[in-house]
Formats: C-alpha cells, structure tokens, sequence
C-alpha cells in the first residue's frame, strides 16, 4: 500500500470557502487500488505550510505529495511546472509575514519532480510555468527542494476540480 498526501489550503483574504481545501478533505480515506489518500487542510502560511507538509509526510510515510491552490483568476485547472524562488517583499500570509530570505546560492527556478504534462493529461488541465507570487509558489518551491518525494502542485479555478478525476490521476502517476 503507497500512501499520497494531498494538501490544499485553506481560507485567506477574500477565499473564506477555499476549493483546494475541500478537494483534500473529499480525498481523505480514498483508496484506488494499492494507493490510499490523506488529505488535509494547510494554512496559507509561507512557513506554517511546508512545516506541516513535513510532518505529515513524515508521520503517514507517503510517497507523493499534491498540493493544491485556488487562482481565483484562472478558468482551468493548472498543472505547474515551476516554482520561483519566494520575494522577501511578496505579499503577506495569513500570519502577517512575507517569505523568509532565501540563502544566496539558492536556484532561482525549481521544477515540481512529477512528469506534469503526463499529470496535466491525466487531470484533463494545462501545463503552467507561472505559480504566482503568493504562498503557492513558495510552497512548491520550497517542497520540490525539501521533501525527498515527488511533489506535484495543482492550481483550481473557483469552481474546483472534480476530487474523483484526481484520485484516478494520482493512482495513473503513482500506481503499479
């Protein structure tokens, strides 16, 4: 049995109901062959974020990671491909903090570690080079460079993105 963490974050500003949170939450429990999901809710915290991403993954020994953000300007859903090192002077979270400055001999640019056009074809979604400014660049930035599993980042419309499509794309990626 694989076990995937799916992590979607929760509320900020004017996303009281955030859609990546309630995909991760409708994920919890599934199992799609040899795969089981977790899914849970993080903050929209540039630190907080990663942290708990680290604990979970260490706690249920997964071997992927999802995560998962709302572009509140988006139509599609985005498979993204890169994440930019994090701007010291970027937005604040939802803890009154901008990222933590990064050392200097840092990449500028990391790419997520799963074969995103194969996930994007999967999900039916595009292939995205752009995960923004805010905290869902800088926790696939920051989680491609910490966690020694494959991460995968998803960005949703509004609307969401049909949980079932998900289940059966990350069993496509990380099933036998």
């Amino acid at each position: 049995m694989k076990t995937i963490l799916v992590a979607g974050f929760g509320s900020f500003e004017q996303v009281i109901n955030n859609p990546s949170a309630s995909i991760a939450e409708a994920l919890d429990g599934c199992m799609y062959g040899d795969i089981q999901v977790v899914g849970r809710e993080m903050p929209v915290s540039y630190q907080r974020s990663i942290d708990v991403c680290s604990m979970w993954l260490e706690s249920t020994g997964a071997v992927g990671v999802v995560g998962i953000g709302v572009a509140i300007q988006r139509t599609e859903v985005t498979v993204e491909r890169t994440g930019v090192q994090p701007k010291t002077d970027a937005r604040e979270d939802i803890d009154g903090r901008t990222p933590a400055a990064s050392e200097l001999d840092s990449p500028k640019i990391v790419q997520s570690t799963v074969d995103v056009e194969r996930m994007a074809r999967s999900l039916g979604a595009i292939v995205g080079d752009e995960a923004g400014e805010y905290v869902c660049n800088a926790w696939l930035y920051q989680a491609v460079r910490r966690f020694d599993v494959p991460v995968a980042f998803i960005h949703v419309p509004p609307l969401g993105l049909d949980s079932g499509r998900l289940l059966t794309t990350i069993r496509d990626l990380w099933g036998e």
